[in-house]
């Protein structure tokens, strides 16, 4: 499942999320949670645009 950095990093802000609401909370003023998610965001745009292959003709291990 986790063949793509872009996986990897979906994975890892998922679990980084559940934590913020149950664990860390951590308090952000509205300016930082819309930057937070524009850097997410634009993560996600990086990692789309540097992706060559769909996940099917990856191999199992990543090679990076």
């Amino acid at each position: 499942m986790l063949k793509s950095k872009t996986m990897w990093f979906s994975a890892i802000l998922a679990v980084l999320s559940v934590a913020q609401g149950f664990v860390l909370q951590v308090p952000m003023s509205p300016e930082l949670q819309g930057l937070v998610g524009a850097v997410v965001a634009a993560i996600v745009a990086y990692l789309r645009a540097v992706t060559t292959k769909p996940l099917f003709d990856k191999p199992a291990q990543m090679s990076e």
